[in-house]
């Protein structure tokens, strides 16, 4: 009587990653640098080390971007809105503007456009205005929709930094 073979006995791979300082390829999953990175197999850094530096550096990058933003956005602004004319077409309103810029430094805004008096619960549109330099007046036109098409009363509010 001969018995069966056995079947093979299929070896489970263990997961591994890339080592952190290298990149090389077959690092055990519990360990996080390569033999050659690592030769005296010395303390590694645990995972919560890795996740720490990681956040650490965003928040830096974060802070980095808020303080140049600031400095980008500085002088500009505060912005000033008025309407100068409003004409009625079929299909909305052409709205003349004009929007001074009081700050130090040329940029552009937004301005959002309402009704007056503003009913409870009314919408507005926003515009954007083109490049104002420092201390300058622009007048330029606009169309709105928002609104009809029969002349209404509006206003005008511009968006300082």
């Amino acid at each position: 009587m001969t018995q069966p073979a056995a079947p093979p006995v299929r070896r489970q791979l263990e997961p591994t990653h890339a080592c952190i300082r290298c990149g090389r390829q077959g690092v055990p999953a519990d360990a996080g640098l390569c033999e050659l990175c690592n030769p005296l197999e010395l303390s590694q850094p645990s995972a919560t080390q890795m996740h720490g530096i990681a956040a650490v550096g965003i928040i830096a990058f974060i802070l980095v971007l808020a303080v140049a933003g600031r400095a980008v956005l500085s002088g500009t602004g505060p912005f000033t809105g008025r309407i100068d004319g409003v004409s009625a077409t079929a299909e909305g309103l052409q709205v003349s503007l004009s929007v001074t810029n009081d700050g130090s430094k040329a940029a552009a805004t937004t301005c959002a456009i309402t009704r007056t008096p503003r009913p409870v619960g009314s919408s507005s549109q926003v515009v954007q205005t083109p490049r104002i330099e420092a201390g300058a007046t622009v007048a330029f036109s606009t169309f709105v929709t928002k609104f009809g098409s029969s002349v209404v009363p509006l206003a005008v509010e511009c968006q300082s930094p």
